[in-house]
Parts: C-alpha cells; structure tokens; sequence
C-alpha cells in the first residue's frame, strides 16, 4: 500500500500528468486494485485516463482517501481468479458492449467500431500490430535516424518552439553520458512545467533528422524516480483517429480485468497437456502485457492452435463421411490406360507427363470405390483444360453426365470454345448455360439435360439454379474454386455419388490448400507445355510511362494486342488512383488516337463484357483497357503485352495471374509493372514479380506478405479471418490441429461445450458461402 501511496504523491508532483508508470498510472492502480478485490478504487484507476487535467487533483484526493480507509491485510493481494459458478454467465459478459467499460461513452465506442472492436470479447482477442521493448534503452551518441528507441536520461531544460499556424512544438533537452537529445512534442505545451530541468526520464520515439541534427518525436515517456529504470514490453495496437496507444492499452486492461473470471478454455485440458499449451485466460492476458518475448510466443502459440483447432472440426463437420461416399464399381466400365490412349489420340498436342500423371489419378479415383473428391492445381498455362477433358471423357464412356461450373461467363464461355471441338469428335453432346442465355434455348437445355440426352453442360452459377436437374449426374467440375462458396460447391455435386473435382489455376500455400481443401486429394501439374517462350517481366516507376507506350506502339504496329489494366473503377476519395474509365478515355484521345480501344470492367452487364472480350479474342480491338475481370481464365493468343498500372496496389499472386493472361502463343511476351512504390514490401514485391515465374513460389511469398484474407481478395477464399494463427507459419500447428480434430471426430478425445460451440460458429459462417 505505500508504494502506491507514494506514487500518488509522485503523480500530483507531475503535474497529474498520468506518466509516472509507463502505460500510465491509472491503469497501473486499476491493475493493482482488480488484484486485491478493491473494485471501486480499481474503477477510479480506470477512469482516471479519461478525466480533464485539472480534474485529476481531485481524483488523486479521492483515490488516497480510499487507500488509507483500508485495513492492513487489505493491500495483499486475493488469490488468482477461478471460473464463474454458472457457465451461462460466461458468454453474455464476454458479449458485453465496449460501453460497459468505464470512460467509454457511444462516440468513443463508435471508434472502436472502426476497428472491427463492438464487444469485449473481441477486445480480448485483438491482436496487437508490434511490441515495443522499452527494456532495451540506447544511448543518445548511438541514436540513428529513422530508427524508433528509448532513451533515458536527465532533463537539461525545455522551451516552446514558434510555429506558424495551430500546431505548437514542446522542445526538452535530454542528457545522458554519451551525449544531448532534444525531444519533441507536439500540440503539449502544458507538459512544460512538468518536465522540470534535473528531473529523470524515459522515453520512445522516433530519430528524425533536421536541419543536419538529429531530434527525437516522443511517442511515450514515463517520469522516473532516483534510482527507478522504468520500461517493459509495451503492446502496440492498430490505432484509429480520436484513440491514441494509451487509451487503447487502458481499454484492454479494463477489458481484461472485467472479464478475466469468465475465461474458460476452449481445448480440453489432455489436448493442452499433450501440445504443451497455455491455458486461454493466462495467454490472452501474455498476449497483451507479456514479460518477456518467450512468454509472448508461447501464448500466440496457444491461441493460435485454439483458432485452427475450432476451424479444423468446423472443415471436417462440412466433409461427408466416407461411408457415404462408398458406391459400387461398374465391372464394364473400359480400362483406364485405354481410355487414355483414345482421349491422347484426338488431341491435336502431346500431353506433358506431369498432365498424364494427373490423368491417371483422376482415372483411378473414378474407378474406385468411393466417389473421386480431388483437387487439381496447376500454374498458368499448365494444360488444366484438357485434363479437365479427360475427366469429362471418362465420365461420358461411363454411361454418365458431366458438369463443369466457372466463375464468370467470360471463362465459362471460353471453356465451352476450347471443348467443344474436341468433346464433340469424342462424341459427347456439349452445351452452354449462363445468365445471358435465352429462355428458348435455356429450356431446350434443361429438357435434354432431364432427358440424359446432352452429356456436358457447361456454366456458370446458373448450374445451380432451380430447374436444372440431370438425369444422371457423375462428375462435377468447379473452375477457380476460390470464387465459389461451400454451399455453391455442395448444390453443384447434389449426390455424395458424384465425382468432385476442383480446378484452380492459383497456386495455393500448402497451409491454405491444407486449409481450405483439407477433405480433398491433392494433384499438381507441375510441368508446363514445351515451345513455350518465358514471359519477360520488368518493374519500372512512373518516369517511363511515356516509354511504355512507344514500346506498345511498335508490338501493336506487329500485329500484337496489349492489354492495360489498372486497380480501380471509379474514382475513389480514400485511394488516389485513375479509374479504368479515365485512364481509358485519356489513352483513347491522347496516347493512341489511331488505335483500336476497348473498355472491360466489373460494372459492364454480361453480355456487354461478353461482346468486348469477343472483339479483343478476334482481333477487332488492338488494346484493352481494364480493371482485374482478366485475371482469371482469359485466353488471347495474340496478346503479347501485360502493361499494370499502380502494380503495387495487387498481391503477388493476382499479379501473377494477370501476368498469365500473355504468353498464350508463340512471340515473345513482355509484362510491365509500372508502379510508386514506396514501402520496402512493395518495393521487394515488385522485385519477387520480376525475378520468377514459379507461381507457387510467388504464392508462398504473397501469403507471407499479406496473409491470407488479402491472398484471394476479400472474403473470396471462404474462409473466416484467422485472429491469431498465421498460415504462412504455423503449419506444424496446422497439423496438429487436422489431426486432433480427426480423433475428435472419432471419439478417440474428448471435447468440451466451449470446443463444440465454438466450432459451430465457424461452421455456420462456413456454410453461408
């Protein structure tokens, strides 16, 4: 009790200044209070933060009032938490709205909103962005610009600097053994007077350098005592406008400290034993105020296994069991190694090794027992297509329906162009459904398909639309399966009878493919058609742009076609970029007058979008304009130029997939990345881009970078944010994680009610795509 006496003592002599501990005295004293049951003096702690200066005197009164008022054993500090009686309990506090936490009214919980924060709960588990170890203080004479530090020192003097406009500068001079700093703050001039000459600080900021000597911009300070070092490792969270790093650090202690008897774990204790982990109540609280990195890791480690173990039972609760995937074999059905050489013999190529590998699985797969669940994954330009053909093949010699579902109708019509030809001279019957489709035609479909009169029907979404009913479905195919939804995949297959295979020409991390695909069998064509001439990619700023386009004034006088994509549809008040639109309209009048233009974007109707692609297809446009509708799937031979603007606003693996779009035949092709980057990731991503062309490598690096809510875009891949877990590297955890769900599964462990509800959570998420 004296020794938070005494710092009261030090905190009026500041100035109230709420500096005298670093994370603030406030929350220090609410900590100190929760510890020892002393709820109201824990709750004047907490609102200490939140009340105007010259209000803080008063509290401080109060505050040592309530401590002196306490008998003697009261400072000692109560046992460590135990769960709440009434599990019921747990959950709706966990829930509690951010209101609910002293100094935090509607406006400054509108804030948190902004933030993805509405509860305490998700306070609990949000992540901090870095750490600071402010363990670590550097001496002055080793300062180095641009590097962020503590320093720690004696305070020489102080003085209000004279600015121009609203903003006001506070400059302290700091001294240490090796040398003088001065420090800055801005727009805290009343700190002046508590930033005394003689008196001892610590601080962290960041080096600048000006006007040929170097400043410190003080980003936290804490006041020290004779003899005190100050510091600890400090959680830094992703801040909005009107919170600044104190207050949200106030928040999650408040947070903490609220909810922290109401924890319960989620993994089963033999499962926490067997892997080693924390228990949750102790990991999220190492998670937000570590002592020390080892700690902090080991905590991560243990919520992170939570996240995978709960979206790996709510995967494994989508799969169908195998039992239901058990059918009977067709004892006439012709050899897989003949049926091979027929399909091999009309094609008017040599199929690569990789590709007849691939073909063999999938054949045997089909003959099986069990119904085929497998995905195939290839880089751009693997030869996808044809042995989604092969498939197709089998299926027909097999007296049976084949389906095969792509995201968009440019795609879908493209692969109706490519299989035609040869799924009719193998005597198939082959159509195509889209939304554009005529309700004639669309009728006549739907009757032949009922009929078992057209064998392959190839589409869109509007596969899985009501009405579509095959007479005798037995291989379902989805295209770019990232674009389509649990759900989606599920009404495509309708039977657990009929053959799934998932095609996807986006590498994927094996962690995601683990993820996302964990209840499929895995192929990879690894191997790319010969003759094929590498794709020349050059990253390049702003400065050659006028270069750029002579260069796509040569290629297009050749006979070439380019394309010229750009990230954005309209303009955008937050992101400062050209809209295809004006960029299409600036080329048209200015750069290529004499050429032949063409606009695609998202916001065109399909058939419009149909009607651009066909012209650039057949030659009629000699540049196309446009926004990442190309990315997936468009094939056009004679486009030998991939100019992206604002490169580095894309990931690595869209990139690569525009990239992809060229190199389809024989000349050389050339991708251009013109961009301003400025960051060093951006700057190395655009270095990764132009240095391979190993799409799976690219992959690997893009999820390391990005993670892999951004890997496919925004919620396209299906699956829920992970909080914690990082597939990029914890795939050990990721592991233990399918392999624990599976002995869930089987009774082999034991689950808990927390385990279940939460697993069902992210099943229903999952089962909303």
């Amino acid at each position: 009790m004296e020794e938070v006496l005494a710092l009261i003592q030090r905190e009026r002599q500041a100035g109230c200044c709420d500096a005298v501990v670093f994370g603030g005295f406030g929350l220090y004293l609410a900590e100190w209070a929760e510890e020892r049951g002393l709820a109201r003096l824990a709750e004047a702690g907490r609102c200490y933060a939140g009340l105007a200066l010259e209000q803080r005197g008063a509290a401080l009164a109060e505050m040592e009032e309530m401590l002196r008022a306490l008998p003697p054993d009261s400072a000692a500090p109560l046992p460590k938490p135990k769960p709440a009686a009434h599990p019921g309990a747990k959950a709706p506090i966990l829930s509690m709205p951010l209101t609910t936490l002293p100094g935090c009214g509607s406006r400054r919980a509108e804030l948190f909103a902004r933030l993805g924060l509405r509860s305490l709960g998700d306070l609990l588990l949000w992540l901090p962005r870095d750490y600071r170890d402010r363990r670590a203080v550097t001496p002055i004479g080793q300062a180095a610009p641009g590097s962020q530090i503590s320093l720690r020192g004696t305070i020489l003097g102080t003085e209000i600097l004279p600015t121009k406009g609203r903003v006001t500068v506070l400059k302290c001079y700091l001294q240490d053994e090796s040398g003088v700093m001065p420090l800055l703050w801005f727009n805290q001039t009343f700190l002046q007077k508590k930033l005394s000459p003689g008196r001892r600080l610590l601080v962290y900021g960041t080096v600048e350098k000006r006007f040929r000597s170097l400043e410190l911009t003080v980003q936290d300070y804490q006041i020290l005592e004779e003899g005190e070092l100050g510091g600890g490792i400090v959680p830094v969270y992703a801040a909005t406008e009107g919170l600044n790093q104190k207050s949200l650090r106030s928040a999650v202690s408040a947070a903490y400290q609220r909810c922290a008897a109401y924890i319960e774990d989620i993994v089963p204790l033999p499962l926490r034993e067997k892997r080693m982990l924390m228990g949750r109540r102790e990991a999220i609280r190492c998670l937000h105020f570590p002592e020390n990195f080892g700690e902090l890791e080991f905590a991560r480690r243990s919520l992170a296994y939570e996240e995978l173990l709960c979206l790996e039972l709510a995967l494994a609760a989508q799969a169908a069991p195998r039992a239901e995937l058990q059918r009977p074999r067709d004892p006439s059905a012709p050899g897989d190694e003949e049926l091979l050489r027929q399909f091999s013999a009309a094609l008017p190529f040599s199929l690569t090794e990789a590709q007849q590998r691939v073909i063999r699985e999938i054949y045997s797969d089909m003959s099986g027992s069990y119904a085929m669940s497998r995905l195939v994954q290839g880089d751009v330009g693997s030869g996808k297509t044809a042995v989604a053909a092969a498939a197709i093949y089998k299926c027909f010699r097999s007296g049976r329906q084949a389906a095969l579902m792509a995201p968009t109708e440019i795609l879908a019509s493209q692969h109706y162009q490519s299989l035609l030809p040869l799924l009719t001279k193998l005597g198939l019957s082959v159509s195509l459904l889209t939304g554009s489709t005529k309700s004639v035609e669309r009728k006549a479909q739907v009757s032949q398909l009922k009929a078992g009169v057209l064998d392959c029907l190839i589409g869109t979404h509007a596969l899985i639309q009501e009405g579509v009913d095959f007479q005798d479905l037995g291989l379902a195919i989805t295209d770019e399966q990232h674009r389509f939804g649990v759900s989606q995949r599920a009404r495509l297959r309708r039977s657990n009878q009929v053959d799934m295979l998932v095609m996807t020409a986006t590498p994927i991390p094996r962690t995601l493919a683990m993820t996302l695909y964990g209840d499929l069998d895995l192929s990879v064509i690894d191997q790319l058609p010969p003759g094929r001439q590498p794709i020349r990619t050059y990253a390049v700023d702003y400065s050659y742009e006028q270069r750029i386009y002579r260069f796509l004034e040569k290629e297009i006088s050749q006979g070439r076609q380019a394309f010229i994509v750009c990230p954005l549809v309209e303009e955008s008040e937050k992101v400062d970029l050209e809209s295809a639109t004006a960029l299409f309209e600036s080329l048209r009048q200015e750069v290529f007058p004499h050429r032949r233009l063409a606009l695609l974007h998202g916001r065109m109707k399909p058939a419009e979008k149909e009607e651009v692609m066909q012209a650039f297809y057949q030659g009629h446009t000699d540049i196309l304009v446009s926004t990442t509708v190309v990315e997936v799937g468009v094939n056009v031979p004679n486009a030998s130029i991939m100019l992206i603007r604002d490169a580095e606003r894309f990931g690595l693996a869209q990139l690569h997939q525009l990239r992809g779009r060229i190199g389809r035949g024989s000349q050389q092709s050339h991708c251009i990345l013109l961009h301003n980057a400025k960051s060093d990731v951006a700057r190395a991503r655009m270095r990764i881009i132009s240095s391979t062309s190993d799409g799976f490598a690219l992959a690997e690096a893009d999820l390391r970078q990005r993670g892999p809510g951004e890997f496919f875009g925004q919620r396209q891949h299906g699956l829920p944010e992970l909080r914690v877990a990082d597939l990029s590297r914890d795939e050990e955890l990721l592991e233990m994680a399918r392999l624990d769900a599976k002995a869930i599964r089987e009774g082999q462990l034991e689950s808990t009610d927390a385990l279940e509800a939460a697993s069902r959570k992210l099943l229903d998420f999952l089962l909303q795509g």
